[in-house]
């Protein structure tokens, strides 16, 4: 009778450890939870941005208008649509990248928080920016070349988000396109290389080096598989 209780319990044990999500799945987890929480962080990001443009106060009009005082703050404005539209690309192409991975793992998600942390310090290197790019001198160079090197860094993490999300069959959607997968990572990988170019401008005129940003968006806001059809490359794409 109590052999009997015992192999009855240790079935027990048994179900409950099979049917666990850890055991079915080891350390590989559904990425929507990652997502959603990358989502926020780039919510978040935009925010502090746009509470970092303060409003003219009325005892800080002096003998000016209030257009005046709002005209004086394009530099906070510029900075502001550099940002936004910069935090947007990354965004837009997050979630391609998690339309080729479905799942993800205790590395990834660590790659992942790196470039979340790159995303979330924008706001502060934007502000820098709106501050001392009219400026003029080193101040104005140090703060571009703070901002374009930040921008820089984060496509580092970006890529190895990418390129450790869909080399890994376990976390790769396994109905991916492995050719148009290749192509995309060529894409991706231009990122780095092309914003340290754009960011090294800066030494040369800072003007300079936002307009390149400013062409650099337009670039990357392009999918990447329509670029490649643009070159002549037989992408199909899945949208």
């Amino acid at each position: 009778m109590a052999k009997a209780k015992k192999s009855i319990v240790k079935k027990k044990a048994q179900v409950i450890e099979d049917s666990s999500p850890k055991a079915e799945e080891g350390t590989i987890y559904d990425a929507e939870r990652m997502v959603v929480y990358s989502d926020a962080v780039f919510a978040i990001a935009l925010t502090l941005m746009a509470l970092e443009i303060k409003i003219p106060h009325l005892h800080d009009l002096g003998s000016g208008s209030l257009l005046q005082a709002l005209l004086a703050k394009w530099p906070d404005y510029l900075s502001f649509v550099i940002s936004f539209l910069i935090i947007s690309v990354v965004w837009t192409n997050h979630h391609t990248i998690f339309k080729y991975v479905k799942k993800t793992d205790h590395t990834l998600i660590m790659l992942n928080s790196l470039l979340m942390l790159n995303i979330s310090f924008i706001p502060f290197c934007s502000a820098l920016l709106g501050e001392y790019s009219a400026q003029g001198g080193e101040n104005a160079t140090l703060a571009s070349f703070i901002y374009g090197a930040w921008i820089t860094l984060g496509g580092i993490p970006f890529n190895l988000v990418w390129r450790y999300g869909v080399g890994n069959p376990s976390l790769r959607d396994p109905n991916a396109d492995l050719e148009e997968i290749k192509a995309i990572s060529g894409h991706y990988i231009k990122g780095p290389i092309f914003y340290s170019i754009v960011t090294a401008l800066t030494f040369i005129n800072v003007w300079l080096s936002l307009a390149g940003f400013l062409f650099l968006i337009l670039f990357f806001f392009i999918p990447a598989t329509w670029v490649l059809k643009l070159k002549g490359k037989k992408i199909v794409s899945k949208d």
